[in-house]
């Protein structure tokens, strides 16, 4: 199993996960970018994840059914286009000798999911949307402060080891943000000198993992949904 990153539009990440044969796109923004990876490829589509309904996620959806087979999976939520199976927490489905597991993560928008890939000889893999970002966490869109801070609690419960895989490109703003907060923090301060390493290279900060979250997201690392709460209205104004 590969997992491809497909960046999209200014900031997006779309995510193409295959076997030899079959692959699986996670909110696909730009059509166009996805059948040139699945041709380049020799790949047949299977699966469409989608996370949430917003537009920066499933723009790609209504050309992708036009010329591919394959099943639209996400949220129960009428928003979604041409959604052929609503899922709920803990349906699984199958890709190759892989399988991805339903997570529901309210809280950036009111019924948001996230997928957790797992597969032989490999760390487990999550595809979160815009709930946690690396070193940041999602606006409250439709949701509400305490269903992200329980998404996100959720999340955080996952192995360490567990690659995360997010919907942005976030990284350098989010860590800047958590220096505002605490300014003489190491942790922060080298993380934020390695993503800009990654940058300037043209390389992707992600995936990350939950381990290293655990130490250099302020939104995982604080301690009570008050505190959650107060940083997220002041990332809003940041």
């Amino acid at each position: 199993m590969e997992i491809v990153i497909l960046p999209a539009l200014a900031d997006n990440y779309m995510y193409l996960i295959h076997s030899d044969t079959e692959a699986a796109i996670v909110d696909p923004a730009d059509a166009d970018v996805v059948m040139r990876a699945l041709d380049e490829r020799g790949l047949t589509l299977k699966y469409i994840l989608l996370t949430h309904h917003h537009y920066d996620h499933v723009a790609g959806v209504p050309a992708l059914k036009r010329h591919t087979a394959a099943q639209v999976v996400g949220p129960e939520d009428d928003r979604i286009p041409a959604l052929d199976h609503p899922v709920l927490e803990g349906r699984a489905l199958e890709l190759g000798d892989g399988t991805f597991t339903v997570l529901e993560t309210p809280g950036h928008g009111d019924r948001d999911i996230s997928y957790l890939f797992k597969a032989p000889s490999r760390p487990d893999a999550l595809f979160c949307g815009d709930t946690l970002f690396v070193s940041g966490c999602g606006r409250l869109l439709e949701g509400h402060a305490e269903a992200l801070w329980a998404s996100l609690r959720k999340l955080a419960a996952l192995p360490d080891d567990t690659a995360l895989y997010c919907g942005h490109e976030y990284t350098e703003d989010n860590l800047l943000f958590a220096l505002s907060l605490e300014p003489d923090d190491a942790v922060y301060r080298n993380r934020l000198l390695a993503v800009r390493e990654r940058l300037r290279e043209g390389l992707p900060t992600v995936p990350s993992t939950i381990g290293l979250e655990k130490q250099a997201n302020p939104f995982l690392r604080c301690d009570s949904l008050i505190a959650f709460s107060e940083w997220r209205r002041k990332k809003d104004r940041f």
